[in-house]
């Protein structure tokens, strides 16, 4: 039985959409469309829907941020996954944001 779209928490609406497209989406687009008050609960979100997509054998590739000034490529460590809002090598703010794409393990 589905469950209308109005009764889906933030994190199930998430994974359906994840699920659903095939591409690799920044989060800034999920940010804008699912109305996140802050990139932080965005963060939350990811990482608990990251345990939720591998016990069903699923993956999410992370795509680090790059500056866009300068071409410095941010590293995306596991436990401390962030958006970055500066260039630490320019210190320029025009930072891409991380793009995300699910993946069978």
């Amino acid at each position: 039985m589905d469950v209308p779209d109005e009764w889906k928490t933030r994190r199930e609406y998430l994974i359906e959409q994840l699920l659903k497209e095939n591409r690799t989406i920044d989060l800034k687009t999920y940010m804008t469309e699912l109305e996140y008050p802050s990139k932080h609960m965005l963060i939350e979100d990811i990482r608990s829907i990251k345990k939720t997509l591998q016990s069903k054998g699923k993956k999410i590739e992370i795509i680090p941020p790059y500056c866009m000034a300068c071409g410095f490529i941010f590293k995306m460590r596991k436990k401390r996954f962030k958006i970055p809002s500066k260039c630490p090598k320019c210190h320029e703010e025009r930072i891409s944001w991380p793009m995300i794409k699910i993946e069978n393990s």
